[in-house]
């Protein structure tokens, strides 16, 4: 890890840093369409671009902007994304169309990425081209345009905590590059009432401050009309306490993380033809730290994933689209008896045929080789009506089918003791109706019910006094999801009164099909930690650049035991800003003071990890440009 901070400061001490690439971040699930697609929703919020969160944490802005549930352990703590009802390990978290979930785990930690590394974010919630659960692929974008920009962002907040993002874009016309730093310390010591007291009294958060460093390079050159180059070093490192529980008294655990990833990709265009090539190298080492326990592990995951794939529009708007995988995945883990390894090799084919440019068939599958073991054959069907009316509306609707699988991580298989060789993959069916409205840029409304049923699902449950992870049930997830967004806005207009409303509803019901044994009750409840109720309103207000921003989330509550027996009650969280933009001929400014949890709400997202109170912000933007 030394090397890799020398490495570090020797890039921060030839670069500067700026502000931010791209500032439209989406975070209300608005459509991109294309032709007659309607199966890619971004976080695209009208009034939360990137620039308003750059230097926090990606799990907060999801949590607080999407209503997708991410399942937290406290401030600074492990989150992960639950979409639709499935697990973290049924849904895949991406950089630039690489996978980054954990070989060994099988999941990612969003607490531990900064807002301002990535340009854009793209969520797909469906079981679409590959996943039981859905995708959320964090991308950066290539300059295209000549000139210079630096810039950055400085925040202090409650609890000790100080935040720091800057980067710096430069392009002529042939090359480009940038550079981003990011920088998180919070002390994490809030107030919370601790219910396991006698009395419920107010106590302060202990042993829980977090430290969060990254690192981002990119380069890419244009090579001629037809051929570019990219090339990404992305460098994190996290030092974090991990508090106690409310019901003991205190604790010392910690937990390092660092990260090292590296990427190169290149895209050829020859008239109809488009070829790519990427490949990645993911490094990730980990240290966790008890020391009243005598525990200190080191565990050391690397993942070799390489992906060509092409697309070819034949004539009659027939287009095709195949790809393949090569992945090479490595652990080295004290739990496992020996350093353990895999291969996985896929294929994805898809055709496309746009019918009067407002009608689109898609038909594909998918099938991997993971150690010689062929997946179950997994095909997707789709079909999509989108059209244009008079007097700028817009409706689009879809049906999608897919099947789709997951095999089992390398601590499923490998762990020491309970570990499981003969674990089955997991296997869904899905399928999905959309409808969409759209009136010019102001009005747009989604809906979509989702239906999702897995087999074989993997649960690690007791069997004796070992927990071993076994293939023994079937679940069901079925549910619906709203979005609306309405404004004023329109070009030419920067000086008048202007409203952004969003608003964005997720209904969840995911049953247990199957009990364990005869003394299992869980056959036929909710699953634990999955909401049947996530709900986000937001509210903008702008005049001249002033503005006033509201934003509100609700979760109901959660099951926390197989029964539904224990509960954890829902919670009502409104965060309030205003802020203030300045723009001269080659500079932007802005300010802003933020309050956090406005109602000083006491709620745990996880059992008994508390959340903070009402707390504090404010922040500090500028940016420079050539």
């Amino acid at each position: 890890m030394k090397g890799m901070l020398t490495y570090l400061l020797v890039c921060l001490s030839s670069a500067l840093f700026a502000g931010t690439g791209k500032d439209t971040v989406m975070l209300n699930e608005v459509v991109k369409v294309e032709r007659a697609s309607t199966d890619v929703q971004a976080f695209e919020s009208p009034f939360t671009d990137l620039k308003y969160k750059q230097g926090e944490r990606l799990s907060d802005a999801l949590g607080e902007y999407s209503s997708v549930y991410v399942k937290n352990y406290g401030s600074g703590g492990l989150a992960s994304l639950a979409i639709r009802g499935t697990s973290a390990t049924q849904s895949e978290i991406q950089w630039n169309g690489v996978k980054l979930n954990s070989p060994s785990l099988g999941q990612v930690d969003l607490s531990l990425f900064l807002l301002g590394a990535q340009d854009e974010l793209q969520l797909v919630r469906t079981g679409y081209k590959g996943t039981i659960g859905g995708t959320l692929n964090m991308a950066n974008n290539l300059i295209r345009d000549s000139g210079f920009s630096i810039g950055g962002t400085v925040r202090v907040a409650s609890f000790n905590t100080y935040e720091v993002a800057a980067d710096a874009q430069y392009a002529n016309q042939r090359f480009s590059g940038t550079t981003k730093f990011g920088y998180l310390s919070s002390e994490n010591d809030f107030l919370y009432r601790n219910s396991f007291q006698e009395g419920s009294p107010y106590v302060r958060q202990t042993n829980a401050a977090v430290h969060q460093l990254s690192f981002l390079q990119q380069f890419g050159a244009k090579i001629n009309e037809r051929n570019d180059v990219t090339f990404f070093l992305w460098l994190t490192d996290a030092q974090r306490q991990l508090p106690p529980v409310m019901s003991q008294l205190s604790g010392k655990e910690s937990q390092d993380d660092n990260s090292m990833r590296a990427m190169a990709n290149w895209n050829g265009r020859f008239k109809k033809l488009k070829l790519k090539f990427s490949s990645a190298w993911l490094y990730d080492w980990m240290r966790y730290k008890d020391p009243n326990a005598f525990i200190d592990d080191i565990a050391i995951t690397q993942a070799l994933r390489n992906t060509f794939s092409f697309s070819y529009l034949l004539p009659f708007n027939l287009a095709i689209n195949s790809e393949v995988n090569y992945d090479h995945e490595i652990a080295n883990i004290n739990a496992y008896s020996s350093v353990k390894s895999r291969d996985i090799v896929g294929l994805k084919a898809y055709a496309d045929y746009y019918l009067l440019n407002k009608i689109r068939f898609h038909g594909g599958f998918r099938e991997d080789l993971v150690d010689k073991k062929l997946s179950a054959f997994a095909p997707e069907l789709a079909v999509n009506y989108a059209t244009k009316l008079s007097g700028g509306n817009g409706i689009s609707t879809g049906l999608i089918a897919s099947r789709n699988f997951r095999f089992p991580t390398l601590n499923d298989m490998y762990w020491t003791p309970g570990g499981n060789p003969n674990l089955k993959e997991e296997k869904s069916w899905n399928g999905e109706i959309q409808a969409k409205y759209s009136y010019q840029k102001m009005i747009n409304v989604s809906l979509s019910n989702f239906y999702i049923y897995v087999d074989n699902w993997i649960q690690w449950i007791p069997q004796g006094a070992i927990w071993m992870p076994v293939n023994f049930r079937r679940v069901f997830s079925r549910g619906a999801e709203a979005s609306f967004h309405v404004t004023n806005a329109e070009e030419g207009y920067p000086n008048r009164f202007i409203v952004h409303f969003n608003a964005s509803y997720t209904y969840t019901k995911t049953t247990n099909l199957d009990a364990a044994s005869q003394f299992d009750q869980s056959k036929g409840m909710q699953l634990i930690y999955v909401p049947y109720h996530n709900a986000v309103l937001g509210l903008q207000l702008q005049y001249r650049k002033f503005y006033l921003r509201s934003t509100n989330s609700f979760t109901g509550p959660v099951f926390t035991s197989t029964d539904n027996t224990q509960m954890l009650n829902g919670y009502f969280i409104t965060n309030l800003e205003a802020g203030k933009d300045f723009s001269f001929k080659h500079t932007e400014v802005g300010f802003s003071f933020r309050v956090n949890n406005l109602g000083n709400t006491q709620y745990q997202v996880v059992a008994q990890r508390p959340m903070p109170g009402r707390n504090f912000e404010g922040t500090l933007r500028f940016k420079f440009f050539s």
